[in-house]
């Protein structure tokens, strides 16, 4: 017997978190992962992962990791499945433990600590999404998400690019801001789609909506305020830059290059030079 499950929507993918009987009901009672227990207004889920959580923890493998994001999280080959570790080193067992299957359907997550308190969070939720949006023709960009009347703009860059300065200008001037650090591209029926995620930065802007994307706005701080699209070739160079690759897995790293290929074949990018000043709006405006 399952207890009650939980779902976080996130963009076109859904995370499903079941617990056995003996575990209470899965909450997420913090902000920002309360916004992201529905779906995103008008969107159904294009890849969904359930996931099966329970306590206690299991120890990480003992040999090294196939690939270490520092001591963030790491990921190990078993079979035909990944292993995925968050607070995994000098412990009897990894403070999160992963066992996911290569098609992405279910998973096993084992937690040391209270398994029905927020259970899949940061990062593995985040590594997790990079697999299930390779098979969406998705990706996860280092970039913030801006709407005005019911259209996006993602404007992407490294840490200290901008990002949240810009969206707070655009928020000064009516915008409204999907996320200030962490977006998803993907494409549906009518086209390619922006969505927010929980993963937020120094703004804090981590909201639960999807729109049209209209176009894509690569961040660099200068003296003036000014728009220079980029060709289709250059777009995919620059994006490079700012897209999650999962260069650890052949197929997530594939899925993610591909999206990289089709989103600049079909949405216009842009060099965005700007200031700290409304007029940085006045440019991202005048870019269609």
């Amino acid at each position: 017997m399952k207890a009650a499950p939980a779902r976080l929507h996130i963009g076109p993918i859904a995370f499903t978190l079941q617990g056995a009987a003996s575990v209470s009901p899965i909450r997420y009672p913090s902000w920002p992962y309360d916004a992201f227990l529905r779906p995103p207004p008008g969107v159904q889920p294009a890849r969904e992962l359930l996931v099966d959580v329970s306590a206690p923890g299991r120890p990480a493998p003992s040999r090294p990791p196939e690939y270490a994001a520092g001591r963030n999280w790491a990921c190990w080959r078993e079979g035909d499945a990944r292993v995925l570790a968050a607070g995994w080193q000098n412990r009897a067992a990894a403070r999160f433990l992963c066992r996911v299957d290569r098609r992405l359907r279910r998973a096993e997550l084992f937690v040391d600590g209270d398994p029905s308190d927020a259970p899949l969070r940061y990062p593995l939720d985040q590594v997790l999404s990079w697999g299930l949006l390779a098979r969406c023709g998705g990706a996860l960009l280092h970039a913030a998400g801006v709407e005005r009347a019911g259209v996006g703009r993602a404007l992407a860059g490294r840490s200290g690019a901008g990002k949240s300065t810009l969206s707070g200008l655009c928020a000064g001037e009516g915008w409204q801001v999907l996320n200030d650090d962490r977006v998803m591209v993907y494409p549906d029926a009518a086209g390619w789609r922006v969505a927010g995620t929980p993963w937020h930065g120094s703004g804090r802007f981590a909201g639960n909506r999807s729109v049209p994307l209209a176009a894509l706005h690569l961040l660099q701080q200068d003296r003036r305020d000014v728009a220079e699209r980029l060709t289709a070739n250059d777009a995919r160079l620059a994006l490079l830059e700012v897209a999650s690759v999962p260069w650890f897995d052949e197929e997530w790293s594939q899925g993610a290059l591909n999206a990289i290929a089709a989103l600049t074949g079909d949405v216009p990018v842009f060099r965005l030079r700007f200031t700290r000043s409304p007029g940085a709006i006045r440019a991202l405006e005048s870019a269609a």
